[in-house]
Protein backbone atom coordinates (compact mmCIF):
# COMPACT_ATOMS: atom_id res chain seq x y z
CA UNK A 1 0.00 0.00 0.00
CA UNK A 2 3.07 2.52 0.07
CA UNK A 3 2.53 5.50 -2.39
CA UNK A 4 4.73 6.21 -5.15
CA UNK A 5 5.01 10.02 -5.50
CA UNK A 6 5.48 12.15 -8.48
CA UNK A 7 6.76 14.91 -7.65
CA UNK A 8 6.76 16.24 -11.63
CA UNK A 9 4.21 18.71 -12.02
CA UNK A 10 1.45 18.26 -13.94
CA UNK A 11 1.46 20.17 -17.01
CA UNK A 12 -2.46 20.12 -17.45
CA UNK A 13 -5.29 21.05 -15.64
CA UNK A 14 -6.90 17.61 -16.61
CA UNK A 15 -3.26 15.82 -15.40
CA UNK A 16 -4.40 18.07 -11.92
CA UNK A 17 -7.46 16.96 -11.44
CA UNK A 18 -6.66 13.33 -12.06
CA UNK A 19 -3.51 13.37 -9.36
CA UNK A 20 -6.16 14.96 -6.86
CA UNK A 21 -9.02 12.40 -7.57
CA UNK A 22 -6.05 9.53 -7.53
CA UNK A 23 -4.97 10.76 -4.30
CA UNK A 24 -8.81 11.08 -3.25
CA UNK A 25 -9.16 7.22 -3.96
CA UNK A 26 -6.04 6.01 -2.29
CA UNK A 27 -6.60 7.79 0.34
CA UNK A 28 -9.90 6.49 1.21
CA UNK A 29 -8.55 2.76 -0.13
CA UNK A 30 -6.08 3.17 3.24
CA UNK A 31 -8.39 4.78 5.51
CA UNK A 32 -10.20 1.44 7.05
CA UNK A 33 -6.06 -0.18 7.06
CA UNK A 34 -4.94 2.32 8.27
CA UNK A 35 -7.74 2.71 11.45
CA UNK A 36 -6.58 -0.93 12.30
CA UNK A 37 -3.12 -0.40 11.98
CA UNK A 38 -3.18 2.20 14.95
CA UNK A 39 -6.30 0.18 16.49
CA UNK A 40 -8.98 2.87 16.49
CA UNK A 41 -11.59 0.42 16.61
CA UNK A 42 -13.82 3.53 17.50
CA UNK A 43 -13.29 5.59 14.78
CA UNK A 44 -16.62 5.92 12.94
CA UNK A 45 -15.14 5.72 9.58
CA UNK A 46 -18.30 7.46 7.84
CA UNK A 47 -17.13 10.61 9.95
CA UNK A 48 -13.62 10.30 9.41
CA UNK A 49 -14.24 10.62 5.62
CA UNK A 50 -16.69 12.96 6.10
CA UNK A 51 -13.77 15.08 7.90
CA UNK A 52 -11.24 13.97 5.08
CA UNK A 53 -13.62 15.20 2.41
CA UNK A 54 -13.76 18.65 3.84
CA UNK A 55 -9.57 19.17 3.80
CA UNK A 56 -10.00 18.34 0.21
CA UNK A 57 -13.51 21.05 -0.21
CA UNK A 58 -11.02 23.38 1.83
CA UNK A 59 -8.96 24.21 -1.12
CA UNK A 60 -11.57 23.13 -3.77
CA UNK A 61 -11.72 26.91 -5.21
CA UNK A 62 -7.52 26.79 -5.82
CA UNK A 63 -7.08 27.91 -9.25
CA UNK A 64 -2.85 28.22 -9.16
CA UNK A 65 -1.41 25.10 -10.39
CA UNK A 66 1.29 24.89 -8.47
CA UNK A 67 -0.45 25.05 -5.31
CA UNK A 68 -2.67 22.49 -6.35
CA UNK A 69 0.39 20.13 -7.61
CA UNK A 70 2.25 21.06 -4.13
CA UNK A 71 -0.54 20.25 -1.87
CA UNK A 72 -1.44 16.89 -3.80
CA UNK A 73 2.45 16.21 -3.03
CA UNK A 74 1.94 16.78 0.49
CA UNK A 75 -1.35 15.00 0.80
CA UNK A 76 1.09 12.02 -0.82
CA UNK A 77 3.19 12.21 1.88
CA UNK A 78 0.86 12.21 4.23
CA UNK A 79 -0.45 9.11 3.13
CA UNK A 80 2.65 7.53 2.83
CA UNK A 81 4.05 8.32 6.44
CA UNK A 82 0.59 7.28 8.22
CA UNK A 83 0.64 4.35 6.07
CA UNK A 84 4.21 3.19 7.06
CA UNK A 85 3.39 4.10 10.84
CA UNK A 86 5.52 6.99 10.94
CA UNK A 87 3.07 9.22 12.62
CA UNK A 88 1.52 9.26 15.93
CA UNK A 89 -2.01 8.02 16.91
CA UNK A 90 -2.44 11.60 18.39
CA UNK A 91 -1.51 13.06 14.93
CA UNK A 92 -4.27 10.30 12.89
CA UNK A 93 -6.47 11.50 15.61
CA UNK A 94 -6.20 15.01 15.21
CA UNK A 95 -6.54 14.66 11.23
CA UNK A 96 -9.31 12.14 11.22
CA UNK A 97 -11.41 13.42 14.44
CA UNK A 98 -11.40 17.15 14.64
CA UNK A 99 -14.08 19.01 12.56
CA UNK A 100 -11.75 21.63 10.44
CA UNK A 101 -15.43 23.84 10.91
CA UNK A 102 -14.72 24.44 14.56
CA UNK A 103 -12.29 27.99 14.75
CA UNK A 104 -8.83 27.34 15.32
CA UNK A 105 -6.29 28.99 17.96
CA UNK A 106 -7.23 33.04 17.52
CA UNK A 107 -10.17 32.56 15.87
CA UNK A 108 -12.16 32.31 19.01
CA UNK A 109 -13.12 34.97 21.00
CA UNK A 110 -13.20 34.03 24.42
CA UNK A 111 -9.42 33.61 24.21
CA UNK A 112 -8.98 36.69 22.86
CA UNK A 113 -10.53 38.33 25.95
CA UNK A 114 -8.89 35.85 28.46
CA UNK A 115 -5.30 37.49 27.12
CA UNK A 116 -6.82 40.89 27.31
CA UNK A 117 -7.43 40.75 30.77
CA UNK A 118 -3.93 39.55 31.37
CA UNK A 119 -2.46 42.26 29.50
CA UNK A 120 -4.45 44.65 31.02
CA UNK A 121 -7.09 45.58 28.20
CA UNK A 122 -3.99 47.97 26.70
CA UNK A 123 -4.69 49.72 23.56
CA UNK A 124 -1.86 48.06 22.07
CA UNK A 125 -3.14 44.55 22.40
CA UNK A 126 -6.50 45.53 20.82
CA UNK A 127 -5.09 46.62 17.54
CA UNK A 128 -2.76 43.53 17.64
CA UNK A 129 -5.66 40.98 18.25
CA UNK A 130 -7.32 42.88 15.32
CA UNK A 131 -4.80 42.61 13.08
CA UNK A 132 -4.08 46.15 12.16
Amino acid sequence: LHTQLSAIMASSSLQLKRGVRQLWKKINKALPVVLEQYEFTTFDINKCKTNLKKHFIKHYNETNPAVIDMLRVKGELDLDETVRMFKTPCHIEKFLLKDIDEPQFGENKAVEHSYEKIAGGSEFMKKFYQGA
